[in-house]
């Protein structure tokens, strides 16, 4: 099934450890046996409203094919994640 995945990061985390949240991420993909079909890095933009003193946050929007079964297991990895603000994991028809 495909999902979409939008995740908000620390804005002002360093290049190297956001790019080792996108490897723990493709990881954890693979881990549920899925796969990446997109990843669409949208940057640093202000939040809506705050989120643990935070006004901006770091975009990164995934598109995957993930077993439905896995969701909810991938889901729990990804809340035990400290530098994801937030996330969100919708289906895609």
């Amino acid at each position: 099934m495909k999902y979409e995945l939008m995740i908000i990061l620390k804005p002002l985390l360093p290049e190297d450890i956001r790019a080792g949240i996108q490897k723990k991420i493709e990881a954890h993909v693979k881990k549920a046996k899925g796969t990446i079909t997109n990843i669409d890095v949208w940057g640093k933009r202000h939040l809506a409203y705050e989120i643990e003193k935070h006004e901006e946050g770091y975009y990164l929007v995934y598109t995957l094919e993930l077993d439905p079964g896995h969701a909810a297991k991938f889901q729990n990895e990804l809340k035990l994640m400290n530098d994801i603000l937030r996330f969100l994991l919708t289906k895609i028809d």
